[in-house]
């Protein structure tokens, strides 16, 4: 199971559990400063104002947060007390895809990235206590030979503390954007600096608590560069479902391919399309996206196409003075040039809370089509097409400018996309199953009818 692969920019876009506290005293700044600050705000206020895709929701509202905020952020004596601010003033929003990007992150190459993070290897998942309005912090997966693997961590385990602190003290509740702040915390508390070690209370599905302390190691997936944004880890993997593991999870004899990647950038592009023909005569593929947040909008309909035999609408990108249809662009040429059609074997696409954006509109325009099922936990709800900037300060704003919805008219921002699970996965789920939602696809794919008997996989 894959996260997002950008936890630093995550959580800087999407953790903050509240608007930070206003500055009760205001410190004395520079001329030089005070000048910046405001024209840091007022090129950040400016594009929302001329860019958003609604006039009504930058209108006076826009204006009264302007009057607001702006003071606030010329007397800003630090380039976080700025950010701070300037975050406040996008939360009046209240939509996804408004974030500042603090031009630290942005100085490094895909070769050299600026900042690496260090991973457990184990995702953690909120879910609703039995009983109460709260949630606990289970763990959903572990990566094999990972820390948190080295560790004893399995799925189902229930993590009490992390370095001595609750876990769950800041989780939001509600099912609109909350969920996307969910699953923003949850990727930052499995992830740390490289090297340094951190110990988690663990409680085992049945068992007792104990401590499993391991070090954060380094992430070092190859990186990728697209536009203002910063290098990002880029990453597909591709496997069959081995004959035991098929077997287990109740598909004997069939052949099913599993692919995963990490964002939608041109990187995986041609990957994907190899893996495709590597499983063009399998029974069912699945596809992880679980933590994928999104990337390149417009990928997601080539990627579609190559499970759609016919041109077919996925949704509509609407800006202030434009609407766009994203169509899938069906795929009639393996990656080596021969003549081949759109894959049509079951098709099952696995998402979670760190689902977001083009994975939305991938996943949910697919499963509206009926060429696929969605599997896992229901996604982000951030799925507003963006674009990235830069700031006079040097950080870059991240801002939507359209809205987007599926070709129903229903929207994907704060709804997100509905899995098509028998019933929402509980503790109890990851500790007897490991994965629920793999097995789940993988039974669904069994039950398909098969026309022909599974041929031998590629070479």
């Amino acid at each position: 199971m894959t996260r997002s692969p950008w936890n630093a920019l995550a959580a800087t876009l999407l953790l903050a559990a509240s608007p930070a506290a206003s500055q009760e005293a205001t410190p004395k700044v520079d001329a030089a400063r005070r000048e910046l600050n405001a024209a840091t705000f007022d090129a950040m206020w400016t594009m929302v104002r001329d860019t958003h895709w609604d006039p009504a929701a930058v209108g006076a509202p826009w204006d009264a947060a302007r009057a607001e905020f702006r003071p606030r952020a010329e007397a800003s004596a630090t380039d976080d007390a700025l950010r701070a601010v300037l975050r406040d003033t996008l939360e009046r929003l209240g939509q996804s895809h408004f974030g500042i990007i603090p031009r630290e992150l942005n100085e490094g190459t895909a070769e050299a990235p600026a900042q690496r993070e260090g991973r457990s290897g184990a995702t953690l998942a909120f879910l609703p206590k039995d009983g109460s309005t709260g949630f606990e912090a289970i763990v959903v997966s572990v990566a094999p030979a990972s820390p948190a693997a080295g560790a004893g961590i399995v799925p189902g385990d229930r993590v009490l503390a992390i370095d001595g602190r609750d876990p769950t003290a800041r989780v939001p509740a509600g099912t609109g954007r909350e969920r996307e702040r969910r699953g923003s915390l949850a990727e930052a508390l499995a992830t740390g600096e490289p090297g340094a070690s951190t110990t988690w209370r663990i409680e085992p599905f049945g068992g007792e608590a104990r401590d499993a302390t391991f070090t954060f190691a380094s992430d070092d997936r190859p990186h990728a560069k697209f536009g203002n944004l910063p290098p990002l880890p880029t990453e597909l993997t591709a496997r069959e479902l081995a004959t035991d593991e098929a077997t287990r999870l109740g598909a004997r004899d069939r052949r099913i391919g599993l692919v995963s990647f990490s964002v939608w950038l041109i990187p995986v592009a041609r990957p994907f399309d190899v893996a495709v023909d590597r499983f063009r005569t399998a029974d069912g593929m699945v596809l992880d996206l679980r933590g994928n947040p999104g990337g390149i909008g417009g990928m997601s309909m080539g990627i579609a196409g190559h499970f759609t035999p016919k041109a077919e609408p996925l949704g509509t990108m609407r800006t202030r003075d434009t609407e766009i249809t994203f169509t899938t662009n069906p795929r009639r040429s393996s990656a080596d040039g021969k003549a081949v059609d759109p894959y049509a074997g079951p098709l099952a696409i696995l998402v979670d809370e760190g689902s977001a954006s083009t994975t939305e509109i991938f996943a949910g325009g697919l499963q509206f089509l009926g060429r696929a099922k969605v599997f896992g936990s229901r996604t982000a709800g951030a799925a507003l097409p963006s674009a990235a900037e830069p700031l006079p300060n040097g950080d870059v704003f991240l801002h939507a400018f359209a809205d987007y919805r599926l070709p129903d008219g229903r929207a994907l921002e704060g709804g997100g996309v509905a899995p098509d699970n028998a019933r929402p996965y509980v503790r109890a789920d990851y500790a007897r199953e490991g994965d629920p939602a793999l097995a789940e696809a993988v039974r669904w794919i069994a039950s398909q009818r098969r026309d022909t008997p599974a041929k031998e996989p590629n070479p």
